[in-house]
């Protein structure tokens, strides 16, 4: 990176740039923040060394206009992907690309977009993601079929035509699962513990069908009307029964590539007025315990407070007290309902003075405060694995058994989730007085009954696919799959093994002067007598190598592709399989982001704006952010 001289300029000249500085502000309405963009400081210092060349000039003699920039845009961006295609091709011929495709709508026109992101592990075993594309979305219809044309059309430019050797994330949208069924695709794990709170909870899947409750009727957080009680609860079983698992037009039911095999057990659950034990997505909200229906209540009461509190503009005069501004929710995050119950607690206070100087105090009936903080307990997991699984500089694919292992051990009792919450930063523990943490100790009934609920939907709604098991096999700090039964370790060891062995013969069939012994090769073949994924190795394979190795935990990092990077000669094919298996992100958050940029793109002041400028754009960004193009 170029140096450039440290000069200490006298203080007019430092006046002079910022009176110019805040005039383009105020005049061009830019906002503060735009003086600290990386672009406007390479270009400034740009045009400071075309100055210490060429002296005092015209800056008309550099600057053209923006019709001019606007063509210029597209030759970059042809450029730009000329690049990323020749990065591309040693990943791709090695099986070590993925790919996330996802549709979006401009609000302003509302133009289809396909957005895909794309990661690969390139043959130094460093981890790259960005985004691949944007591209307007022109086939007829959004079935299956014409999804997967767009997708090859827009893969096509970049040399990735055979999908066989692509592996794939995406939510569970039927129309992206149509159109992918026939190749190696894993479910975005983020979306899928979104649906498991949902369907918890019983949230509605759309804006339209919010749940709501008559907060005129809730005289007394301790005495709820029975007239307005069974008016929620037909109102959630309406919702419910519209969509009976709340997956936001996406299918729970739908099986991983390569599911795990396990033996399924029941657990009887005390969650309902009644003695049958029944799916637990299928379970109405009226048939729920009335304790655990008071508790979805609460949520409900809380949404409707964080509502009035936006609406009213009561968000300034909390925070003038002294708390954060309450925080909205939308079904589709549920991170986002974490962080407003959050924000309740942490300005319960602040929020109960205001709204009885507005003699809006009844907004807070039915709100208990300490029923709140169990219940962010309960959900303080979910928002710690949702934060970490989201990352996309790095390999996250291995975190997806790690974190629900994790989440069914600290739902397992309320003794887990205590020493969970002992165990997180302090920052989040509460000053309230001893009495009340005493009080706290013993877990609400309701609050009981939903993490029993919890549990059992991650039981019944998550399926693991192979690929989880062996990206945690594959990290070396994980690799003994600990908690995990012998039948979960025995599959993914022979999946690893039968790749192994497909690799090893693939590569004697490329060698021109070896000829293999058919006969021989037949009688092991038949010896076998199974198609399954073991083999009868000859000699301690690389896999019981690996496996009975000792690695110093202390020099182990989280990216575990530098392990292999290292590690390539003793374990050649299990360090090529570890790049082919980490390239796999855990969510499909790479393309989710692509959609917040062209949100900023397309806003109401560029709503003419090209489509496909919106592609080159948003291209040019993530190659520029991931540095690829220098």
């Amino acid at each position: 990176m170029r140096s450039y001289k440290q000069v200490q300029l006298p203080d007019k000249e430092i006046n002079l740039v910022k009176d110019l500085t805040c005039k383009w502000l105020c005049q061009d309405m830019r906002p503060f923040s735009i003086v600290e963009d990386v672009g406007l400081k390479n270009l400034l210092q740009q045009f400071i060394s075309l100055g210490a060349t060429y002296g005092e000039i015209d800056l008309k003699s550099i600057f053209r206009g923006a019709d001019v920039y606007a063509k210029h845009i597209y030759k970059l961006a042809d450029d730009y992907r000329a690049i990323l295609k020749n990065l591309l091709q040693e990943p791709y011929e090695n099986g070590c690309v993925c790919i996330s495709p996802d549709l979006w709508t401009d609000p302003y026109k509302q133009i289809s977009y396909l957005g895909i992101s794309i990661s690969f592990v390139d043959k130094e075993y460093i981890y790259k993601s960005f985004d691949l594309c944007c591209e307007p979305y022109t086939q007829v219809d959004h079935t299956g079929e014409n999804i997967l044309l767009a997708i090859r059309q827009c893969l096509a430019p970049f040399g990735l035509i055979d999908f066989n050797k692509l592996n794939f994330v995406s939510d569970r949208g039927p129309n992206l699962v149509s159109a992918l069924k026939k190749y190696n695709t894993l479910y975005c794990y983020p979306h899928r513990v979104n649906n498991v709170l949902k369907c918890s909870f019983y949230q509605s899947q759309s804006k339209q069908e919010q749940i709501t409750i008559s907060a005129a009727t809730d005289q007394h957080k301790s005495s709820i009307n029975t007239a307005n009680s069974t008016d929620v609860a037909d109102t959630i079983n309406d919702e419910v029964n519209r969509s009976p698992l709340s997956t936001d037009s996406e299918n729970d039911k739908n099986e991983s590539t390569l599911p795990i095999k396990n033996k399924t057990t029941h657990r009887k659950q005390s969650v309902t007025t009644t003695n049958v034990v029944v799916d637990p997505r299928k379970l109405k909200f009226k048939d729920l315990h009335p304790s655990a229906q008071e508790i979805i209540k609460i949520i409900v009461r809380c949404k409707n407070l964080v509502q009035f509190v936006k609406k009213s503009g009561c968000n300034k005069d909390i925070q003038s007290l002294g708390g954060v501004a309450l925080q909205q929710s939308t079904v589709i995050r549920w991170l986002s309902l974490i962080e407003l119950l959050e924000s309740i607690t942490s300005s319960f206070k602040e929020t109960k003075r205001v709204l009885i100087n507005r003699k809006q105090q009844s907004k807070l009936n039915g709100i208990d405060e300490k029923i709140l903080k169990q219940l962010i307990r309960l959900l303080k997991p979910f928002k710690h694995v949702l934060k970490i699984i989201q990352t996309t500089n790095t390999p996250s694919l291995h975190m997806v058994l790690v974190c629900t292992r994790m989440l069914k051990d600290k739902l397992s009792s309320f003794e887990e989730l205590l020493k969970y919450e002992a165990q997180s930063s302090t920052k989040d523990l509460d000053n309230s007085e001893e009495v009340e943490e005493v009080e706290e100790v013993l877990e609400n009934e309701g609050i009981e009954i939903l993490r029993l609920r919890i549990l059992d939907l991650l039981n019944v709604m998550f399926t693991l696919d192979i690929h989880h098991y062996v990206a945690t096999l594959l990290h070396p700090k994980y690799r003994q799959l600990k908690g995990c039964t012998s039948n979960e370790r025995e599959q993914a060891y022979k999946y690893i093994r039968k790749h192994i062995h497909t690799t090893v013969k693939q590569n004697e069939q490329q060698q021109d002067d070896f000829e293999p012994d058919f006969e021989q090769s037949t009688n092991v073949s038949n010896s076998s007598g199974s198609e399954d994924y073991s083999f009868k190795a000859p000699k301690a394979d690389e896999l019981d190598r690996y496996l009975a190795m000792t690695v110093v935990k202390a020099n182990l990092i989280d990216n575990p592709l530098k392990f292999w990077e290292s590690n390539q000669r003793p374990f050649p094919m299990l360090s090529k399989l570890a790049r082919q298996i980490h390239c796999i992100p855990a969510s499909s958050a790479g393309v989710e982001r692509q959609f917040s940029g062209a949100g900023i793109v397309v806003n109401e002041r560029r709503t003419a704006l090209d489509p496909n400028q919106v592609n080159n754009i948003l291209f040019i960004r993530s190659m520029e952010n991931m540095k690829l193009a220098k």
